[in-house]
Protein backbone atom coordinates (compact mmCIF):
# COMPACT_ATOMS: atom_id res chain seq x y z
CA UNK A 1 0.00 0.00 0.00
CA UNK A 2 2.79 2.44 0.92
CA UNK A 3 4.55 1.84 -2.41
CA UNK A 4 1.24 2.57 -4.13
CA UNK A 5 0.92 5.93 -2.38
CA UNK A 6 4.48 6.84 -3.33
CA UNK A 7 3.78 5.86 -6.94
CA UNK A 8 0.61 7.96 -6.96
CA UNK A 9 2.55 10.93 -5.58
CA UNK A 10 5.22 10.56 -8.27
CA UNK A 11 2.61 10.28 -11.03
CA UNK A 12 0.65 13.27 -9.72
CA UNK A 13 3.84 15.32 -9.73
CA UNK A 14 4.50 14.20 -13.31
CA UNK A 15 0.97 15.27 -14.22
CA UNK A 16 1.59 18.68 -12.61
CA UNK A 17 4.82 19.07 -14.60
CA UNK A 18 2.89 18.26 -17.77
CA UNK A 19 0.14 20.77 -16.91
CA UNK A 20 2.76 23.45 -16.26
CA UNK A 21 5.00 22.71 -19.25
CA UNK A 22 2.74 21.56 -22.09
CA UNK A 23 1.64 24.67 -23.93
CA UNK A 24 -2.11 25.17 -23.73
CA UNK A 25 -2.91 22.12 -21.58
CA UNK A 26 -4.03 24.13 -18.54
CA UNK A 27 -6.24 26.32 -20.74
CA UNK A 28 -7.62 23.27 -22.59
CA UNK A 29 -8.68 21.66 -19.33
CA UNK A 30 -10.58 24.76 -18.26
CA UNK A 31 -12.17 25.69 -21.60
CA UNK A 32 -15.95 25.43 -21.38
CA UNK A 33 -16.29 25.01 -25.18
CA UNK A 34 -14.59 21.59 -25.10
CA UNK A 35 -16.94 18.80 -24.03
CA UNK A 36 -16.27 16.69 -20.95
CA UNK A 37 -16.07 13.60 -23.14
CA UNK A 38 -13.50 15.21 -25.44
CA UNK A 39 -11.30 16.23 -22.50
CA UNK A 40 -11.58 12.82 -20.85
CA UNK A 41 -10.77 10.90 -24.04
CA UNK A 42 -7.75 13.11 -24.74
CA UNK A 43 -6.37 12.61 -21.24
CA UNK A 44 -7.30 8.93 -21.14
CA UNK A 45 -5.09 8.27 -24.14
CA UNK A 46 -2.18 10.09 -22.50
CA UNK A 47 -2.78 8.31 -19.19
CA UNK A 48 -2.75 4.86 -20.83
CA UNK A 49 0.43 5.74 -22.72
CA UNK A 50 2.07 6.92 -19.47
CA UNK A 51 0.80 3.87 -17.50
CA UNK A 52 -0.94 6.19 -15.06
CA UNK A 53 -2.49 4.65 -11.94
CA UNK A 54 -6.27 4.13 -12.32
CA UNK A 55 -6.81 6.15 -9.11
CA UNK A 56 -5.41 9.22 -10.82
CA UNK A 57 -7.27 8.78 -14.09
CA UNK A 58 -10.54 8.19 -12.19
CA UNK A 59 -9.97 11.27 -10.04
CA UNK A 60 -9.22 13.49 -13.05
CA UNK A 61 -12.21 12.06 -14.91
CA UNK A 62 -14.48 12.78 -11.94
CA UNK A 63 -13.10 16.32 -11.65
CA UNK A 64 -13.81 16.91 -15.34
CA UNK A 65 -17.35 15.48 -14.96
CA UNK A 66 -17.99 17.86 -12.05
CA UNK A 67 -16.48 20.87 -13.84
CA UNK A 68 -13.60 21.03 -11.38
CA UNK A 69 -10.69 20.58 -13.79
CA UNK A 70 -9.47 24.09 -12.94
CA UNK A 71 -8.70 22.75 -9.43
CA UNK A 72 -6.42 19.88 -10.48
CA UNK A 73 -3.23 21.74 -9.55
CA UNK A 74 -4.63 22.63 -6.12
CA UNK A 75 -5.58 19.01 -5.46
CA UNK A 76 -2.08 17.87 -6.42
CA UNK A 77 -0.59 20.55 -4.15
CA UNK A 78 -2.81 19.46 -1.25
CA UNK A 79 -1.82 15.82 -1.78
CA UNK A 80 1.87 16.80 -1.74
CA UNK A 81 1.33 18.73 1.50
CA UNK A 82 -0.30 15.70 3.11
CA UNK A 83 2.50 13.41 1.92
CA UNK A 84 5.19 15.80 3.22
CA UNK A 85 3.45 15.90 6.61
CA UNK A 86 3.27 12.09 6.60
CA UNK A 87 7.04 11.96 6.08
CA UNK A 88 7.60 14.52 8.84
CA UNK A 89 8.77 17.22 6.43
CA UNK A 90 8.15 20.80 7.52
CA UNK A 91 8.24 23.37 4.72
CA UNK A 92 9.96 26.63 5.54
CA UNK A 93 10.29 29.62 3.25
CA UNK A 94 12.72 32.39 4.08
CA UNK A 95 12.55 35.58 2.03
CA UNK A 96 15.38 37.99 2.64
CA UNK A 97 16.29 41.39 1.25
CA UNK A 98 19.66 40.10 0.02
CA UNK A 99 20.93 36.59 -0.77
CA UNK A 100 21.95 34.69 2.37
CA UNK A 101 25.56 33.59 2.83
CA UNK A 102 26.40 29.97 3.70
CA UNK A 103 27.16 31.11 7.25
CA UNK A 104 23.73 32.75 7.57
CA UNK A 105 22.06 29.66 6.06
CA UNK A 106 23.72 27.36 8.61
CA UNK A 107 22.74 29.63 11.49
CA UNK A 108 19.20 29.83 10.17
CA UNK A 109 18.93 26.04 9.87
CA UNK A 110 20.14 25.61 13.46
CA UNK A 111 17.72 28.25 14.78
CA UNK A 112 14.74 26.88 12.82
CA UNK A 113 15.65 23.32 13.76
CA UNK A 114 14.91 24.19 17.40
CA UNK A 115 11.23 24.62 16.48
CA UNK A 116 10.99 21.08 15.08
CA UNK A 117 10.12 17.89 16.88
CA UNK A 118 12.62 15.03 16.88
CA UNK A 119 11.14 13.19 13.87
CA UNK A 120 10.60 16.28 11.71
CA UNK A 121 12.82 17.39 8.84
CA UNK A 122 13.21 20.99 7.69
CA UNK A 123 12.65 21.72 3.99
CA UNK A 124 14.21 25.15 3.58
CA UNK A 125 13.38 27.27 0.55
CA UNK A 126 14.97 30.69 0.18
CA UNK A 127 14.09 33.69 -1.94
CA UNK A 128 15.16 37.30 -2.18
CA UNK A 129 12.94 40.35 -2.34
CA UNK A 130 14.65 43.73 -2.38
CA UNK A 131 11.41 45.48 -1.39
CA UNK A 132 11.99 44.15 2.16
CA UNK A 133 14.83 46.70 2.40
CA UNK A 134 16.51 44.62 5.13
CA UNK A 135 15.81 41.66 7.38
CA UNK A 136 13.70 38.65 6.42
CA UNK A 137 10.30 37.01 6.44
CA UNK A 138 10.16 33.44 7.74
CA UNK A 139 7.21 31.14 7.01
CA UNK A 140 7.42 27.78 8.75
CA UNK A 141 4.47 25.45 8.79
CA UNK A 142 1.44 27.65 9.34
CA UNK A 143 3.35 30.43 11.11
CA UNK A 144 4.76 33.64 9.59
CA UNK A 145 7.25 36.00 11.21
CA UNK A 146 7.98 39.28 9.43
CA UNK A 147 11.28 40.74 10.60
CA UNK A 148 11.77 42.95 7.56
CA UNK A 149 12.74 46.59 7.65
CA UNK A 150 9.87 47.41 5.27
CA UNK A 151 7.24 46.11 7.72
CA UNK A 152 8.87 48.00 10.60
CA UNK A 153 8.78 51.23 8.57
CA UNK A 154 5.14 50.58 7.69
CA UNK A 155 4.23 50.07 11.37
CA UNK A 156 6.15 53.19 12.34
CA UNK A 157 4.36 55.26 9.67
CA UNK A 158 1.00 53.94 10.88
CA UNK A 159 1.73 54.84 14.49
CA UNK A 160 3.01 58.30 13.53
CA UNK A 161 -0.15 59.02 11.56
CA UNK A 162 -2.38 58.41 14.58
CA UNK A 163 -3.76 61.53 16.26
CA UNK A 164 -2.19 62.51 19.58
Amino acid sequence: KLGSVDAVEEQLNSLQVAIDSVAGLKEYLTLPVCSKEEKKSTLEGAFVEASMDPLISNMISTMIDNKRSNHISRVIGAFNTIMAAQRGEVPCKVTSAAPLTEEHMEGLKVALGKFLKGNEKLLLDTATDESLIGGMVVEIGDKRVDMSTASKIKKLKASLSLPL
